[in-house]
């Protein structure tokens, strides 16, 4: 395995002008690649980074030539994942993710950072003329969000974040169904989570950062810490993540304002505490997260301590319930159900996931075809079936519902000017400070 020599970020953000200045000329055209292989990069080699490159690598026609993390075992890890199988691979190790973005054998990156990290290789990535799949959520801020759509509108690169639930067939019927007229007038859309995590981080002491771990730059735009062991179960802070609501609402969230055809909440408003769960992060344990749209109310129940389930014949502790005043569905990754109002207690349509309930066993039967879809769109030079506008204002809710929690303020918000409506304090958190050395990118 192949190490370079780490670069400054100084010197790296000098040469991005020329390089970014041909790439929108290049990439606007839709034009399919010369090759008929798409070689992408690895940004983070976590838990998640480590699956994607678990489905990326059994495609035939994709390489990954470059993996980067700054946490140096885990690029190790994920270097043991591409030398496995038929056709292994012998990537090159970088810490900064820089390197990649000027190599002519990458076609595109995946982004599988840290939440607080998305922002700057994204715009770096759009600059370079790098197509770029990003992890859930979008962002880390509203204002860092809206920056990323920006860059990857200026680049013209295809640009998808990884909603995979948008890539299976029965949320896909499931969306027809809702848009329709089957469930009549739908007023209330719910979302959950239940599950029992216990410590989340633990309450380790504050350490000696591990070998092999580079702490500034894990911290990146966050504030300078001692390291602690805690922390690198990051998306429980919300210097680095969001909680349970970037976690996995958002992947709910996507998919109903999908459905619904919407775009923006008028007002939000979100109670809860860290009330059970006893350790050193600070995002909520309970969450009670509601949504005002035109003609709708879309709410989120999150609860980290308790497995009870409300529907008791779904597989998941996860799930969104779709209220009409003729019927309900009830959708989750294993399929959906119908009820209609008139008779309750048994359900009139089902539709299931096979992948799901094949062995019987729930599993990650969502990955796959929506990875499969971002190869072929960069190869037939397509846009994307979802905009990146609609992913921006997916995380942007479940950024407005935290800002609300962290205030206890209920927010007025504007959508089309992206602003909070008469309350200071709450503007504020629309976006971060962030360190010096590592500000977004301009232009």
């Amino acid at each position: 395995m192949r190490r370079t020599a780490p670069i400054s970020r100084r010197t790296f953000v000098q040469a991005m002008p020329a390089a970014a200045a041909l790439a929108p000329a290049i990439l606007a055209s839709g034009k399919s690649l010369p090759s008929n292989r798409v070689r992408i990069g690895l940004i983070g080699c976590g838990g998640r980074g480590r699956e994607l490159l678990n489905v990326f690598r059994q495609f035939p026609d994709v390489d990954v030539p470059v993996i980067s993390d700054v946490f140096e075992p885990r690029m190790e890890q994920a270097a043991k994942i591409l030398a496995e199988g038929d056709r292994p691979q012998k990537p090159d190790l970088v810490v900064e993710h820089e390197r990649i973005l000027d190599r002519r054998d990458v076609d595109a990156v995946l982004i599988a950072t840290t939440q607080h990290w998305h922002g700057i290789p994204f715009i770096q990535a759009a600059q370079a003329g790098k197509h770029i799949y990003v992890e859930k959520p979008f962002s880390h801020t509203v204002v860092e969000g809206r920056a990323m759509v920006e860059a990857a509108r200026r680049s013209g690169v295809i640009a998808l974040m990884g909603v995979q639930q948008r890539g299976y067939p029965h949320y896909l019927q499931a969306s027809e169904i809702l848009r329709s007229d089957r469930l009549g007038k739908i007023a209330l859309v719910e979302c959950w989570n239940y599950e029992k995590l216990g410590r989340r981080v633990g309450k380790s002491p504050d350490a000696d950062p591990p070998a092999g771990l580079h702490w500034d730059r894990w911290l990146g735009p966050a504030p300078l810490v001692p390291f602690n062991p805690a922390r690198l179960n990051n998306s429980w802070w919300f210097d680095y993540g969001g909680g349970m609501l970037t976690n996995w609402a958002i992947h709910h969230i996507d998919v109903i304002l999908w459905a619904m055809q919407v775009a923006n909440p008028t007002a939000v408003s979100c109670s809860g505490g860290k009330f059970v769960v006893d350790d050193l992060a600070d995002t909520p344990d309970t969450i009670e997260a509601s949504w005002e749209f035109p003609g709708f109310v879309m709410q989120y129940c999150y609860r980290g301590f308790n497995n009870f389930r409300t529907i008791q014949n779904r597989p998941y502790n996860h799930g969104i319930c779709f209220h009409g005043d003729r019927a309900t569905m009830v959708l989750d990754r294993s399929g959906y159900e119908i009820w209609e109002d008139r008779d309750p207690a048994k359900s009139v349509e089902r539709e299931d996931n096979p992948r799901h309930w094949g062995d019987g066993k729930p599993g990650n039967e969502v990955d796959g075809p929506w990875q499969r879809l971002f190869v072929d769109l960069i190869k037939d030079g397509k846009r994307p079936p979802v905009d990146l506008e609609q992913s921006h204002r997916a995380t942007v809710c479940c950024h407005l519902a935290n800002i609300a929690y962290r205030t206890g303020h209920k927010i007025r918000w504007d959508g089309e000017r992206e602003k909070i409506v008469g309350d200071e304090e709450a503007s504020q958190l629309v976006q971060r400070p962030r360190r010096r050395g590592y500000e977004l990118p301009r232009g």
